[in-house]
């Protein structure tokens, strides 16, 4: 057997494994969120990938909230590199805790976004009556909401009012006075990774990540944290998304009022 065909035989008994153990793995995920049950609202969750982030940075997430119940993959916002904003309808946007996967065409700037992300909000408003939405952002995902929260000519009369932002793995350098503008009435989730308490989740320093708390909680109307510990599998920077413990922490943090 040659070179080439040990490799592809290789591939092939790995691709086998993968697609059994993958049920098996999203299962174990979704085990976190089996008993939650949540009030649902047409405030809608936005969610936004970090840099060079695409349709995988959010879809596992949002499948297992959807095949959970907790809440609706109701629409794919595509944001074209000129700002264009169309969208793919999954389900009807309604009192059914609707979620939003943003995907940007241009993903490689965070300050460009921000601005984008206020189009995607506008168009939410004006085409499906949409008047409140939570923002969750992983890695760079979180710089672009929180652009776009602290720059108040953004948040104008025109965008849904944001009322909760889950940041998932993001540091702030040069951000220190910037929470100064947040919205005042804000409810902000920290997430924060750390594998086998070494203080990092490999690609964020745990205190880094944590500085926000500094940056924000002075002036927003509630701010809290939660950090995940776990193994490279669980809690790697890039892995905390498809994480069900993180999940839950979310769930419990949008939707269920008793909570945090």
């Amino acid at each position: 057997m040659t070179k080439k065909h040990k490799f592809l035989r290789f591939l092939g008994v790995l691709l086998v494994a993968l697609l059994i153990l993958l049920p098996i793995w999203q299962s174990h995920q979704m085990s976190y969120t089996d008993d939650i049950q949540v009030p649902q609202s047409k405030t809608a969750t936005v969610f936004v990938p970090g840099y060079r982030g695409n349709w995988i940075s959010f879809g596992g997430m949002i499948y297992r909230l959807n095949h959970q119940g907790i809440a609706t993959k109701a629409l794919v916002a595509h944001v074209a590199k000129d700002g264009q904003v169309t969208f793919d309808q999954k389900a009807k946007v309604a009192a059914n805790n609707p979620m939003v996967q943003v995907l940007f065409k241009d993903n490689r700037h965070e300050h460009k976004q921000a601005q984008q992300l206020q189009g995607v909000l506008k168009a939410l408003k004006t085409k499906y009556h949409i008047t409140q939405v939570n923002l969750v952002g992983h890695s760079t995902g979180g710089n672009i909401v929180f652009d776009y929260l602290t720059n108040p000519k953004l948040r104008n009369s025109d965008v849904p009012t944001t009322v909760k932002f889950v940041n998932i793995a993001t540091t702030f350098p040069g951000d220190a006075h910037k929470g100064k503008y947040l919205p005042k009435n804000l409810q902000v989730l920290n997430i924060a990774g750390d594998i086998w308490h070494a203080g990092t989740d490999g690609g964020v320093p745990l205190q880094q990540d944590l500085a926000l708390g500094d940056i924000v909680r002075p002036y927003v109307a509630r701010y809290q944290e939660q950090i995940v510990e776990g193994s490279p599998l669980t809690v790697y920077h890039s892995l905390l998304h498809e994480n069900g413990r993180v999940d839950l922490i979310i769930s419990d943090f949008l939707f269920r009022i008793d909570k945090f």
